[in-house]
């Protein structure tokens, strides 16, 4: 980045934190309907800032502490973990990146990926989304992150429990309305609990 980007994205950054201040000063709380609190770790990103991301994100999990982010937001919620060498909790953000779009990862590792039949209510779980943002997220990631991402996606246990999040969306999409459809919902958040400590 030049000198003038940074100085750009810092004042960004600022004003994005003054937005939320001011509304928790004169609400009581976040509105933030714009989603502007999802934007600010990709600046954290652009300037390398790892550690201004991680106190971020600390700040985060208390004003926001039910709010389950977005993909990108969390795939660079765990690159900031990962450079901060912070790997269990980097891996969890990881799963919490696959279990809110199962595609970006294998997209941001250069596979051939075909949509999945399955549950995705929210916008953000589908096929094309996934492509429209996997470019932009590999700008704001180091080589390194993403070589830890493409072995993690490849080892074992995570793609077993990638698999076992994909079979119940798969088996909630088809089932009806019912006891049964409401026992794997809760079978679903269970297991996203367990898996990312969430």
């Amino acid at each position: 980045m030049t000198d003038k980007q940074i100085i750009k994205a810092q004042k960004r950054i600022k004003a994005y934190r003054a937005i939320l201040a001011n509304e928790k000063k004169r609400f009581g709380g976040y509105m933030d309907s714009g989603g502007i609190r999802y934007f600010i770790p990709e600046l954290y990103l652009q300037l390398q800032d790892y550690k201004g991301a991680m106190t971020y994100f600390r700040w985060f999990s208390k004003a926001f502490p039910d709010d389950i982010g977005i993909p990108a937001f969390n795939l660079f919620w765990a690159a900031t973990l990962f450079e901060n060498n912070k790997i269990p909790e980097s891996i969890r953000k990881v799963y919490e990146t696959a279990f809110s779009n199962t595609y970006i990862l294998d997209l941001i590792a250069g596979k051939d990926v075909k949509p999945i039949d399955k549950s995705e209510l929210a916008g953000y779980e589908n096929l094309d989304y996934a492509k429209q943002i996997y470019k932009g997220c590999i700008e704001h990631i180091t080589l390194e992150f993403q070589k830890f991402l493409t072995g993690l996606i490849e080892d074992k246990v995570f793609r077993d429990n990638l698999n076992r999040y994909i079979s119940l969306q798969k088996l909630i999409k088809d089932e009806p309305v019912g006891q049964m459809r409401t026992h794997l919902i809760n079978e679903s958040n269970k297991f996203e609990r367990v898996t990312t400590g969430r």
